[in-house]
């Protein structure tokens, strides 16, 4: 399987990818490296340094790849940071990511696996099990990124436009 993941240069997509190559799968990674570190990034993995809502770029990736799925990783994680800059983690975890599924739809990588957060559900009394039933209640700028973008997604499975897991 050919496999794209965004935010491959950080903890989760690094660790991902590795998983991935080892099962032996092609992997290509997308990331900025503003939160990630170039060194995290597999040998065995394509690599393009560039931001997910660079258009031409990501357009060129994808039609010279035939994507299977792509793993949405990218995005900015400091919860605390989030509260004093809430209009950046908009525009990078929602704004950003709202343009790359744009431009991935168009051009027919419609499976979608995207990487959420726990804090979509709120600052709830500390359970063993959470349940996707629960009701979402971001209560962070940083849960609330994520929470748009499940949302979004939402919108687009129902206009039949892609395939997607969160």
């Amino acid at each position: 399987m050919n496999i794209l993941i965004t935010g491959g240069a950080g903890y989760i997509g690094s660790h991902t990818a590795l998983l991935l190559l080892d099962k032996g799968h092609t992997v290509t990674i997308i990331d900025n490296l503003v939160t990630g570190s170039k060194k995290n990034i597999p040998k065995k993995a394509k690599f393009y340094n560039c931001d997910i809502a660079n258009k031409s770029k990501i357009t060129n990736i994808i039609k010279k790849n035939n994507f299977h799925v792509v793993l949405h990783f990218a995005g900015l994680i400091k919860v605390e940071e989030s509260f004093k800059l809430p209009k950046k983690y908009y525009l990078n975890n929602y704004t950003k990511t709202k343009f790359f599924l744009d431009i991935c739809i168009k051009n027919n990588l419609n499976n979608i696996i995207f990487s959420s957060t726990a804090s979509v559900y709120g600052k709830k009394k500390l359970k063993k099990n959470f349940s996707e039933n629960d009701k979402l209640a971001p209560s962070n700028p940083y849960a609330k990124s994520k929470y748009k973008v499940e949302k979004y997604l939402k919108k687009k499975l129902r206009k039949k436009q892609i395939n997607f897991i969160i």
